[in-house]
């Protein structure tokens, strides 16, 4: 999000209209670092407000449609979102096997990769996802 623009703004441009829920959801993303999965987020926000778990859901399949969210689906675990456009470059992300922790590694510029994976056919790629798995190091330390 740039410096200086308001969040109801923000929801403005992606084409969501400006409700308190949406708010706080929008708000949530801004605020927490990382990919969190929707039961941590329904957490999150019924802990500040009254909202009805299948509102949480739908507010998250919305942002993920309309492209203000991007959903992240990781081996064997629950999925996982974050905030997407703006500055928030898309980045690879971490997945220990044996805690499921994920972490958001440092953004890369996959211009040249995406280039070369086009190939001679002219493919046109909406989308890439790097996922490294492996053991965190807190997980690697107890052997």
């Amino acid at each position: 999000m740039s410096a200086g623009k308001r969040p109801k703004d923000y929801l403005s441009e992606y084409g969501l209209k400006a409700t308190q829920p949406r708010l706080a959801l929008l708000d949530l993303f801004l605020h927490t670092p990382g990919a969190q999965t929707a039961p941590e987020v329904l957490a999150a926000l019924t802990a500040r407000r009254r909202l009805h778990k299948v509102t949480v859901y739908r507010m998250l399949s919305l942002f993920t449609r309309k492209g203000l969210l991007r959903k992240l689906s990781l081996e064997g675990r629950a999925d996982y979102y974050e905030l997407a456009g703006g500055s928030r470059c898309p980045h690879p992300h971490f997945q220990c096997q044996r805690c499921g922790e994920v972490q958001c590694l440092e953004p890369i510029d996959l211009s040249q990769l995406l280039a070369e994976l086009h190939g001679p056919r002219d493919n046109l790629a909406l989308r890439v996802e790097i996922r490294l798995e492996g053991l965190c190091p807190k997980c690697r330390d107890m052997g």
